[in-house]
């Protein structure tokens, strides 16, 4: 690192390679001044609000109910449809339970070969 600057200033040396023209900062402050409007009445006037610019919040507003309204109507809708698929699987799994029931009951005990006796046996066993 120091043989960098080093060998830096041996070739450039101390002087700085830049100029400011003379006089420049004592007439700075003047022409900065100069460029402020000095009124009020010389800056530009603020633009007009148009129609839509005002009625923009109402807008938003507008579009945020519309969206929470189909939103819950979607909502609503897909319970309403979950419900009648839960109330039509039930229907069918108690119309299943009854058929199988019975029918189970009677396959099982000819497969175990057991008749009305043996039945009346296990079930009085277990009280």
């Amino acid at each position: 690192m120091m043989n960098e600057e080093e060998y830096l200033k041996s070739k450039v040396g101390n002087r700085n390679p830049f100029t400011v023209p003379e006089g420049y900062f004592e007439q700075l402050a003047q022409q900065v001044m100069d460029r402020i409007p000095a009124t009020t009445q010389e800056l530009k006037p603020a633009p007009k609000k148009t129609v839509f610019k005002q009625l923009r919040p109402w807008l938003y507003a507008a579009a945020c109910v519309c969206v929470g309204v189909f939103t819950a109507g979607v909502l609503f809708n897909s319970q309403n449809d979950n419900s009648k698929e839960l109330e039509q699987m039930a229907t069918l799994e108690q119309e299943n339970i009854n058929y199988y029931s019975d029918n189970y009951i009677d396959e099982e005990a000819d497969y175990a070969m057991f008749d009305n006796q043996e039945i009346y046996a296990c079930l009085l066993a277990d009280m």
